[in-house]
């Protein structure tokens, strides 16, 4: 109890309290600094405010201390489990988005350590630690699930237990969508790459720097300011377009220009350390005009008709389903598609009535929509909603194995709490 007003004191009058242990499980040591940067994260994320809200937050940090308690628990199960092993370059890779994560929450860098009262160097290392932890109890965890399948009673069960506390069905919509590209006229490209390879011949006739082009030329507004500089980047991180031609470069070399979904490039190699390349580039984005659209209206009209799918529903049906389907960014045939989970351009379907839609536009694409069905909101039962119930299902009885597995080890294992 004194450990709980202590830190209720030290949050209300600022007073930065003493470090100690709270936990212990088998040679794993909880201390209270740990639970603390946890709690002020998720409290960030939650809105809550300590200074405001103590007893919230202790609440809070009651919980985060539990779940700490529990995830220890299974990575000592993980431990011992020898199928478990957790790649060095996937460790790396986890601990820098997570750190990217944190730093967006903080603000800044150094918002970050001013919140966690650490510089970034221990931070990385504390975090490392966590993550190979957290990756190893998620390999554990995954191998236990995969058994887990609810046999028809499970569901049925767990349906007469909790039916009266499902939620309501939304309403629902049945419908087909087909997608088609709206191209940039061959003139505008054409043009874009002239700007471009002129650009280049300054760079290569030390007419011009590049970085220096870049600010005052490229488009991409997050690298402009740096001089195109995107720094060091892996191989899987940027878009294939541009990784195809970047890592074809020589160190110092500027690429020919080049396409991308965000426009056209040209690219300069500064280095290349193993499958990490250092790189920066002009962008000259291509937009749409009025006469673009207009020419993609009239090819879609055109081939629809071709396909005679206003007479042969199935025949739109199919092309939904494999037409162009890699490039597409939303087509196919939907069942049951919840009103909430549409995209706003797709809010459309709401008001319409049963049968197709006339052509709309979002960004850079054209679409049609047939709408065949409309559920109006409806109790949940097994004949509706048997997939989602039958997940709920999974979910719990994944959850009560956990929970038992953790129940049980703490038994076997050294665990003591101080708080």
């Amino acid at each position: 109890m004194w450990i709980k007003l202590f830190l209720f004191f030290s949050l209300c009058f600022g007073l930065t309290p003493i470090d100690g242990v709270l936990a212990v499980v088998e040679k794993e040591v909880i201390l209270k600094s740990d639970v603390l940067q946890q709690s002020y994260l998720l409290a960030s994320q939650k809105n809550i405010d300590p200074y405001r809200s103590p007893v919230l937050f202790e609440e809070l940090f009651d919980d985060v201390l539990q779940q700490m308690i529990d995830n220890l628990v299974l990575f000592d199960l993980a431990v011992k489990d020898t199928n478990v092993v957790v790649l060095d370059q996937e460790i790396e890779e986890n601990l820098r988005l997570e750190l990217e994560r944190r730093v967006g929450l903080a603000g800044s860098v150094s918002g970050l350590e001013q919140m966690l009262g650490e510089p970034l160097s221990l931070i990385r290392s504390k975090l490392r630690v966590e993550i190979k932890k957290s990756m190893q109890t998620e390999l554990y965890t995954s191998s236990l699930v995969q058994s887990v399948s609810p046999s028809v009673l499970d569901v049925r069960s767990f349906y007469e237990s909790y039916k009266d506390s499902l939620p309501l069905l939304e309403k629902r919509f049945s419908f087909s969508v087909f997608e088609w590209p709206v191209f940039v006229g061959v003139l505008k490209k054409e043009k874009a790459f002239s700007f471009l390879r002129s650009l280049k011949d300054s760079v290569v006739l030390n007419v011009s720097s590049f970085h220096s082009l870049a600010t005052t030329f490229s488009e991409d507004e997050g690298s402009a300011k740096n001089g195109g500089s995107l720094g060091y980047t892996l191989r899987g991180s940027l878009v294939p377009e541009y990784e195809s031609v970047a890592y074809s470069l020589e160190k110092g070399e500027v690429s020919e220009p080049f396409l991308s979904p965000f426009g056209c490039h040209v690219v300069l190699l500064e280095d290349r350390v193993g499958e990490k390349i250092k790189s920066s580039h002009i962008l000259k984005k291509l937009t749409n005009d009025e006469k673009d659209f207009v020419a993609a209206s009239d090819s879609l009209f055109l081939f629809l008709k071709e396909q005679n799918v206003y007479n042969n529903v199935e025949r739109f049906d199919s092309l939904c389903s494999h037409f162009n389907k890699k490039r597409a960014v939303f087509q196919g045939v939907f069942w049951n598609f919840p009103e909430s989970g549409l995209p706003d351009f797709l809010s459309v379907i709401s008001s319409l009535g049963l049968g197709f839609s006339d052509f709309f536009i979002n960004e850079n694409k054209i679409y049609v929509v047939r709408l065949f069905n409309v559920s109006l909101p409806e109790k949940q039962t097994l004949q509706n909603n048997y997939e989602s119930i039958y997940n709920f299902t999974r979910s719990m009885l994944i959850e009560d194995k956990i929970v038992g597995l953790i129940n049980k080890h703490k038994q076997k294992i050294y665990l003591e709490i101080f708080y």
